[in-house]
């Protein structure tokens, strides 16, 4: 047999090969349930916009994934551990660089305190508007922390949803929080009369890579490559233009 013919019989076998391999991959992800970015159980036939752009980002990267939900804390524990690849729409904390790589910006954030219709407190336009009235946040969050950092000594709730609930018992009289998630479940709950919402941030959401998860940087790369053509191409706006 000539050289030729065993070099493409080569050169097949291993792009055969390498292309089983990555088939055949299958990439673990955490993330929680974060209407309107990503929903355990669909909404009105809806996953959720990040959802959407992660799954068309591996669809074209030819990936497997499984998406896991979880408690947003054993999320950041399996990170830190390297169980899985990372946690889809996370925010950024400087502590989290020990143990995440931040990917290209994939959706953005404004946060604020949501407040009782009829409450008559402070009109806050800073976090520290707020100093000396009971507070919260939910635990395991930036929000959280950062209410910390500004001594306003928050509660913290187990989840968004519990936290609404809190609010409108008048466990505490502010509540901060992401007004895209907040708003989506306070609409659900038919609570949108019930609540004022004033902002104080802006911020980006980012998918969070583990560290210490295997060919982690190559994922990082492939990652913000094919984000970039997905919103190059339209295909992003067309995603959230379903959510507006």
């Amino acid at each position: 047999m000539c050289n030729t013919t065993l070099k493409a019989i080569f050169f097949t076998l291993f792009f055969s090969l390498h292309s089983f391999a990555k088939d055949n991959i299958i990439l673990p992800i955490a993330t929680e349930h974060y209407p309107p970015y990503e929903m355990v159980e669909p909404i009105a036939g809806l996953k959720g916009f990040d959802y959407e752009v992660l799954v068309e980002i591996f669809k074209r990267l030819d990936y497997e994934i499984d998406v896991e939900f979880l408690p947003w804390k054993r999320a950041l524990a399996y990170t830190k551990r390297g169980k899985v690849l990372g946690i889809l729409t996370c925010a950024y904390e400087k502590d989290r660089e020990k143990y995440m790589i931040f990917s290209n910006p994939i959706s953005t954030r404004s946060d604020g305190y949501y407040i009782r219709a009829n409450f008559e407190g402070p009109k806050p336009t800073v976090i520290e508007d707020v100093m000396g009235q009971k507070v919260a946040s939910v635990s395991a969050y930036t929000s959280l922390q950062i209410l910390k950092k500004a001594h306003l000594n928050p509660m913290a709730a187990n989840n968004t949803e519990a936290a609404i609930g809190m609010l409108l018992k008048k466990r505490f009289d502010y509540l901060y929080v992401n007004k895209q998630s907040t708003d989506f479940i306070i609409q659900q709950l038919s609570l949108a009369s019930a609540f004022n919402f004033y902002p104080i941030t802006h911020n980006d959401f980012y998918f969070c890579f583990s560290k210490k998860y295997k060919g982690v940087t190559k994922i990082v790369h492939q990652f913000n490559q094919t984000l970039k053509s997905v919103k190059e191409d339209g295909t992003y706006n067309r995603i959230h233009d379903k959510y507006r």
